[in-house]
Order: structure tokens, then C-alpha cells, then sequence
């Protein structure tokens, strides 16, 4: 009678250890399936929140991007082209006027080198032109832009680093009057070249050309030399 009684609630007991094992296994179960529910659902909420931020952020840089064509098209442009017309690194024509200086043809006598054009006198015309509202100047082909050298050398000039020869030819884009003027100007260039015969001319011109400056011009003598 005892050992079917021991029997039995070992029976009970272990039916017992079955069902609270079961309930466990499936809390666990349960609980494991809702964890991973949980961090499928969050990182799909975060991987649509970073697609949303993507997809903004390219909408942001593609609106940048057109605004950005926009202004150099429009302010940036037409402020890049005054800058590089004013550095000299585009051409510019229009009215103006075609200045020629040449040697004198009749030498008086002393030091011959009086009777030729030198920097200082090339020099002395540019500035008078630049003073008098000259947009763009050049000698011989060579644009003058703030860095421009004019250098003498006995007979030899040289503009830019490069050989130039007389007659020189000195175009200015600028109001041709003002600056026909500004030379004749009483005491001024051709009055104190006059007296050593420096044959110059300044004729009105309704288009001039000034080329652009070449920053290789300035290094072309030395590669030659090379």
C-alpha cells in the first residue's frame, strides 16, 4: 500500500516538474520570439529612418547643386568675367586709341641712344593712358597688367620679358578723346619727346583690340635661353 502510494506521488511529481518545465520552455520560447520581434521591428524603424535621411540629404545637395549653377551662371559669372577682364586675362576691344612711337629719323648730336625710344619713355605714355581711364593697354602685342615690366637695355626693349622693336605700336581700349587728350596734354609726353625728334602719333580708333596677357610670355626668353 505505501509503495503505491510513494509510486503514485512520484508519479504526481514528476507530471508535475513536466508541466512547469513545458510552461518554462515555452515563457522562453515566447519571450525569444517577441526579443527578436522587437529588434526586427526597431531596425526596420531605423533602416526606413536612414533611408528617409538619405533620400533628404539628396534632395538637399541636388537643390545646392542647381542653386550653385544658377549663381555662377548668373552673379559668380559676370564677377569672374570683371575679374579676369581686370587681371588682363581675357581680350578686350572697343573704342579707343592706336599710339605709334618710332626713333627719331634725324639725329642731332651727343649721346645718339637720346634720339631712340626707351622703356622709360614707353613707361611714361602707358601710365598717361591708365591715368586717363584706359581699360586695357598693350605694346606690340603684350598686354600690361600689374605685374608688366618694361626694361631697357641699350637699344634692346623688352615688355613681359619679351624682345620688342620699334616702332611700337601702344593700343588702349578707353573714351578716345579723353585719352588723345591726356598725350597732347600741354607739357605732357609727346611735348617732352618732341625735343629729341621721337616720332609719335595718337589716332582715335572706333574698335581696338587688346590681346589677353600670356602669363608664358614672361618666361619665353629665358627657355629660349635655355
Amino acid at each position: 500500500m505505501i509503495r503505491k502510494q510513494y509510486s503514485a506521488a512520484l508519479t504526481a511529481t514528476c507530471v508535475i516538474l513536466g508541466v512547469i518545465i513545458g510552461v518554462q520552455v515555452n515563457t522562453v520560447k515566447q519571450q525569444r520570439m517577441t526579443t527578436e520581434h522587437q529588434r526586427l521591428s526597431e531596425a526596420t524603424a531605423a533602416l526606413n529612418q536612414l533611408q528617409a535621411e538619405h533620400d533628404a540629404l539628396l534632395e538637399q545637395n541636388e537643390t545646392l547643386e542647381n542653386t550653385l549653377k544658377e549663381y555662377q551662371d548668373g552673379t559668380v559669372g559676370a564677377e569672374m568675367e570683371q575679374l579676369l577682364r581686370f587681371a588682363g586675362l581675357t581680350a578686350v576691344s572697343g573704342p579707343g586709341v592706336a599710339v605709334t612711337m618710332n626713333d627719331s629719323s634725324t639725329r642731332g648730336g651727343g649721346d645718339m641712344n637720346a634720339y631712340l625710344v626707351h622703356a622709360e619713355d614707353l613707361l611714361a605714355v602707358v601710365n598717361e593712358l591708365h591715368a586717363a581711364g584706359a581699360e586695357a593697354v598693350s605694346i606690340n602685342g603684350q598686354r600690361m597688367v600689374g605685374n608688366s615690366a618694361i626694361t631697357c637695355a641699350g637699344s634692346i626693349v623688352m615688355v613681359n620679358g619679351v624682345r620688342v622693336a620699334a616702332p611700337f605700336e601702344i593700343n588702349a581700349v578707353g573714351e578716345p578723346d579723353v585719352l588723345q587728350s591726356a598725350l597732347y596734354f600741354p607739357g605732357g609726353v609727346v611735348d617732352n619727346l618732341a625735343p629729341w625728334g621721337i616720332e609719335i602719333s595718337v589716332q582715335k580708333q572706333e574698335a581696338v583690340e587688346v590681346p589677353a596677357y600670356t602669363q608664358t610670355a614672361l618666361f619665353k626668353d629665358m627657355e629660349e635661353e635655355e
